[in-house]
Parts: C-alpha cells; sequence; structure tokens
C-alpha cells in the first residue's frame, strides 16, 4: 500500500464530479415497478377534489352546493362552515403561525382551496367542483411585500384586533397587519459593533426569485379511518411524515399513537412535501364521515398554482474585514 497518495489516486478515491457512481433505485423505476401515493386502490374508495378561487384576495359572499350534489356520483361537498363545527377549518403551520384549510370568509391567494367535492370516482369529483357555484366580492391584490408593510389592505384579518391593533404573532412582535413575524439568530449589537469599526465593509442586495419546486409526482394522500378500532391510516407524498401525523392529531383529535402515516414513493420532495396541506386534512375529515377510504391527488395546474413554493427573498448583506482580508462580521436583512 502506498505511504503517499498522489493527486491522481486522491481523485480518483474522491468520485466526484464526473464521476460514474452507481445507482442503487434506478431499476425498479424504469421499470415501472414504483410505487407512487395515486397508485393506491383500497375497496369502496372515493375522491375528492377542489374547488379552487379564481381571485388572488376576494371575499366569499356565499356558496352554493345544490348543482354539485346533483351531479351522478358527487356524495357531499365540504365548505369551511361544514368544518367550523369540528374546529377543523383551520390547522397550524410549521413556521408557528396558522392558515385555512377551506376559505374562511375570504381567499387570499389564486386557487385556494375553497370547496371539497367527495364523489365516487374522479370524473364524478371535477363535474362536480365546476357546478358548485361561489359568489366573489373582489378585494384590492398585493403581490410585493414591501408594498404590502406599507399598504392599508388588510390580507390576514384574523391577526387584527378588534379595536384595530396590532396582537404579536408566534415569534414577538408585529411590525404592520400584514407582517406575519420576525425571526432573528445571532448577536446583533456585537456584530453592528464589529461593522461599524471595521477597516473594510462591503454591502450588496440581492433578490433571490421564486422558485416552484415542481416534483415530477404532485401532492396527494389517501385517508382510511377505521371507525371500528378508532385508527387512521394515511398515505401521502410526505417528506415529514412525523410532522403530518403531529398536524393530523392536533387538528382531529385523534391520538398521534392510533395514527398511521405511511410514506411511499413520492416521486420527488424539494421542500414543498415538507408541510400540511389542506388535501390531507379535508380527506381525513371526509374518511371521519363517510367510514371509507379517500384519495386527494393534484392536478399538474393545481400543483403549479398552490403547492408551496420556496425563496422569493430580498436581501441586503453586510460583510466587514480586516485590511488584510479576515472577516470579521456578518449581517444580512431578509424580507420574504
Amino acid at each position: 500500500m502506498k505511504d503517499e497518495l498522489t493527486r491522481e489516486d486522491r481523485i480518483d478515491n474522491l468520485k466526484g464530479l464526473g464521476c460514474s457512481r452507481k445507482r442503487v433505485e434506478d431499476a425498479r423505476f424504469t421499470q415501472g415497478k414504483g410505487k407512487y401515493v395515486d397508485d393506491i386502490k383500497l375497496d369502496g374508495m372515493l375522491f375528492g377534489d377542489f374547488v379552487r378561487s379564481p381571485y388572488a384576495h376576494a371575499r366569499v359572499k356565499g356558496i352554493n352546493k345544490e348543482a354539485a350534489l346533483q351531479v351522478p356520483g358527487v356524495l357531499a361537498v365540504l365548505t369551511a362552515d361544514d368544518l367550523r363545527p369540528l374546529g377543523l377549518h383551520w390547522m397550524p403551520t410549521l413556521a408557528g403561525d396558522k392558515q385555512m384549510v377551506l376559505a374562511d370568509g375570504k381567499v387570499l391567494f389564486q386557487g385556494q382551496e375553497v370547496a371539497f367535492v367527495i364523489a365516487e370516482n374522479r370524473y364524478a369529483a371535477a363535474d362536480g367542483i365546476e357546478a358548485v357555484e361561489v359568489e366573489y366580492e373582489e378585494l384590492p391584490v398585493l403581490v410585493n411585500p414591501h408594498e404590502a408593510l406599507t399598504s392599508d389592505v388588510v390580507l390576514r384579518e384574523d391577526l387584527v384586533a378588534a379595536d384595530g391593533s396590532i396582537p404579536a404573532g408566534a415569534h414577538g412582535p408585529r411590525k404592520h397587519h400584514n407582517h406575519i413575524f420576525t425571526w432573528e439568530a445571532g448577536d446583533k449589537a456585537p456584530t453592528e459593533e464589529v461593522i461599524a469599526n471595521a477597516d473594510v465593509v462591503a454591502e450588496a442586495s440581492m433578490y433571490y426569485h421564486r422558485t416552484h419546486p415542481c416534483p415530477l409526482e404532485t401532492c396527494g394522500c389517501v385517508a382510511s379511518m377505521d371507525k371500528v378500532n378508532g385508527k387512521l391510516t394515511l398515505w401521502g407524498t410526505f417528506q415529514a411524515p412525523h410532522a403530518i401525523r403531529t398536524v393530523v392529531s392536533l387538528i382531529s383529535g385523534i391520538e398521534e399513537h392510533n395514527i398511521r402515516v405511511i410514506s411511499p414513493d413520492i416521486g420527488g420532495g424539494f421542500g414543498n412535501k415538507v408541510g400540511a396541506y389542506p388535501g390531507y386534512v379535508c380527506s381525513v375529515v371526509a374518511s371521519i364521515v363517510t367510514g371509507k377510504p379517500v384519495k386527494w391527488i393534484e392536478d399538474r395546474m393545481d400543483n403549479l398554482m398552490t403547492t408551496a413554493f420556496a425563496r422569493d427573498y430580498h436581501m441586503t448583506g453586510q460583510i466587514s474585514a480586516t485590511k488584510e482580508g479576515k472577516i470579521t462580521g456578518l449581517k444580512c436583512h431578509v424580507t420574504a
């Protein structure tokens, strides 16, 4: 054995960029043997689909289900009014905030879930969502975070007190009614002192644009509630199955040890499959109500409109250093 490796030996051992690596999953997927959520078929399984808002910001004045309930194969139509008595119309988020499961009085983005149609097959569900009649009152739209922090338009009315004051958020005081939370890390005062007294300070402003993860498989789940033993099984495109189990337990009242979460092949997860989606909650509710398994799968347009995006950061940063180039401090402010 060599006592000292040559440069060529080290490169050969590294097997980095440009070097072939043995793939361990390709054979199963290229032979069509992957097991995705939409491949799951259970006896008596029903299907759910969403009525989605065509507006980015609007008040929901009324929802008429009558025509949809007359569509052959449609069994039920859920709205926030149906979920409210059960305390299921809002759910917690991973950021310590909360979000609507179904539009509760207003919608806050184009494609937001307004009603959930449950049907015997996905074709009937698709016809059912077309038959639901929703009356909207359009409201002013905000798409720029800087404008949102100076605008009189109130987006999250649930975060404004009755007297017009702004209660604190999950992570401390909020500076504006459209400001959700501030997150800080590091030692602020010493950092500012170091930068103020540095030999050299470099500053830059950057915009990291909004990015869509666009996975191979869209988001989806199958919920199956066994009313006899009180146990729920949930299959889904979950990157964080334990977090999903906790959220489902919090909003449904089912103990975590009675919820089994299964994450099969999910067809790519680039962060957007970490959080909980209204489709998960509505499928669980529908399974509890009907006593049958319920499947919800996004179509590609749903995925492009409403799956959790990434980035959209407006960043300003400062780096301080000595004349010799030693970095002494770093400060960054992000509006996201």
